[in-house]
């Protein structure tokens, strides 16, 4: 079995979310920066995504790399979102902070496993929902009908009516308590 580094483990995920590995250097414009890795996302994740590496920049090469970067994406006024995902040993908090004044930043750390890893990126991994068993959708009604109150279940009968008829009945029931003729043993119910 052949052991991959943090920075490939992250770039593996990254790809088979259909992030675009970009060549190194990357290149922005006519600077070139050297970054382990970078990654440019497609719609509706158009980030770009530089991948740093604590075992091997110090805190100072990493903050220069976002710093570059950012600058690169204002000259040439890109409106990609910049996220610096951080492998290796985890920077103190000031150097975070720091950091994340010019990116987004995800400090995965250095002895993370797929799971820990899928966790930190989730916000660059496409959302996967659970598949709908067939007619669960009404038995799940029914267990939040007998969940909830008078009210609920009103709001949960609406619901077949669509998503305006809750929400107008919703604002009725929170003023209804505030009603001009209201009296004050009426708002108490």
């Amino acid at each position: 079995m052949i052991e991959t580094t943090p920075v490939e483990r992250v770039a593996q995920m990254l790809e088979s979310a259909q992030f675009q590995r970009t060549p190194i250097p990357l290149q922005i414009a006519s600077l070139k920066l050297d970054v382990p890795a970078a990654f440019v996302g497609t719609s509706p994740s158009p980030d770009l995504v530089v991948v740093g590496d604590t075992a091997t920049q110090s805190a100072r090469e990493l903050q220069q790399m976002v710093e570059g970067v950012g600058r690169a994406l204002d000259i040439v006024r890109s409106r990609r979102p910049l996220t610096v995902v951080l492998v290796g040993p985890r920077l103190d908090s000031a150097a975070l902070a720091t950091l994340s004044r010019y990116a987004r930043v995800l400090p995965i750390g250095e002895t993370a496993d797929d799971e820990i890893i899928k966790n930190w990126l989730a916000v660059l991994l496409p959302l996967k929902l659970p598949v709908p068993v067939e007619g669960r959708g009404i038995d799940c009604l029914e267990e939040l009908r007998a969940m909830t109150g008078t009210e609920g279940k009103e709001l949960i009968d609406l619901a077949v009516h669509g998503a305006n008829a809750v929400a107008d009945r919703f604002v009725a029931m929170v003023e209804e308590p505030f009603d001009e003729g209201a009296t004050f043993e009426d708002r108490k119910e």
